[in-house]
């Protein structure tokens, strides 16, 4: 969001700044039209390119968040229907469209950085699994995103100064 609203600020910016410039030939005018404009888009700048990089904790939070919630959808598809079955598995691939637009924060340890990518292959198995309505696909994929929680709950576990602030 930060880095669309510095994109339309530096063309807004760009075009109001040519226009006044236009019509004020005053040098006294244009030196501050030119000040003034250059701040407003060195903003926009770093707008632009900020990085909208999750804290740890705020990206441990999405990511069991991501998992609690597929699981309560999960828990309540209805096997028989043909229609809950493709409804779960479409909410599954927008977890996995969420899980694959964070990046863990590089100050995580590295096995929590790998299983990012591990998580998402196991909802990803959960998600094929029940749209071929192949249970063993269905249960390495539940193996997978057991492992990953387990080791996500360790890290909460082992840095619980972190979680705790509010």
């Amino acid at each position: 969001m930060t880095k669309i609203l510095g994109g339309i600020g530096l063309v807004f910016f760009g075009i109001a700044i040519r226009k006044l410039l236009k019509t004020h030939h005053h040098p006294k005018d244009r030196r501050i039209i030119l000040i003034v404009g250059g701040l407003l888009l060195l903003s926009c700048f770093s707008m632009l390119f900020s990085s909208d990089g999750l804290s740890e904790k705020e990206y441990v939070k999405e990511v069991v968040n991501i998992v609690v919630d597929s699981d309560v959808k999960i828990k309540q598809t209805d096997v028989y229907s043909d229609e809950g079955m493709q409804d779960t598995a479409d909410y599954l691939g927008k977890q996995m469209n969420k899980l694959k637009k964070i990046k863990p924060p590089s100050t995580l340890p590295q096995d929590i950085k790998d299983s990012h990518e591990t998580l998402y292959e196991g909802i990803d198995k959960i998600r094929t699994g029940i749209l071929e309505q192949d249970i063993e696909k269905i249960q390495a994929g539940q193996t997978i995103v057991s492992m990953t929680t387990v080791l996500y709950n360790d890290y909460i576990e082992k840095n619980q100064d972190k979680f705790n602030k509010e």
